[in-house]
């Protein structure tokens, strides 16, 4: 996971159907307050064009969670609600809520439940690769050098999302097997953001340090 630096305008049609839906379920409870999004989503919809668009500018056409480039953003994006839409219908379409996602990493989660205290939010936490570590394997692990408190929470998005599984282990196993010498990694940095390869840098960073620690 990167650190994903969140457009603060919030697109302004998901606004008004923010704005519209809570006018709706005002007084509702959230069983029902959900009931009658799924009855009228046809009418409230949060995946549309404006917000692909931003997304595509603001997540560089990549997953929040695997950082795999989405080939076919406009079809294959999902969005991703941090807290779920039948837990806290209020926010199916609030801006903060929400986050870009491939298909794999969206099914995966499914509808497990929001943990306030365990969700790292690449949104917000600005450091928030220091609570990986990468392998030349191409496995995913938690950090040692987090407290117990942040191990959970980098657990947690592991199991979360199946930060582990094996197509994303065997592409990133495949980019350590590609790194013959440094010039992959001058080429890595001075390519635009938006380059399908671009999310390795941070690994490729990594573990250069890694290699030259000796470790």
């Amino acid at each position: 996971m990167n650190y994903i630096a969140r457009e603060k305008k919030k697109p302004e049609g998901l606004s008004e159907t923010d704005r519209q839906f809570k006018e709706k379920i005002k007084g509702k409870t959230p069983a029902q307050a959900y009931r009658f999004f799924k009855r009228h989503q046809s009418v409230y919809q949060y995946n549309t064009a404006e917000t692909k668009e931003v997304f595509a500018r603001m997540n560089h056409k990549r997953c929040s969670f695997c950082t795999k480039w989405i080939s076919e953003f406009n079809t294959e994006m999902t969005i991703e609600h941090i807290e779920t839409k039948s837990s806290c219908p209020r926010k199916i379409f609030q801006w903060d809520n929400l986050l870009c996602s491939c298909r794999t990493c969206n099914t995966k989660r499914g509808r497990k439940e929001y943990k306030a205290d365990a969700y790292l939010d690449p949104s917000s936490i600005k450091d928030i690769e220091r609570y990986f570590c990468f392998h030349t394997d191409g496995t995913i692990s938690v950090s040692k050098a987090l407290s117990q408190a942040e191990a959970d929470k980098a657990k947690y998005m592991i199991r979360l999302y199946r930060l582990d599984r094996d197509e994303l282990n065997a592409e990133r196993r495949e980019f350590f097997n590609s790194l013959l010498d440094d010039e992959l990694f001058e080429i890595l940095k001075r390519r635009s953001r938006d380059a399908q390869d671009i999310h390795y840098l941070s690994v490729f960073t990594y573990y250069k340090r890694r290699t030259e620690n000796g470790k």
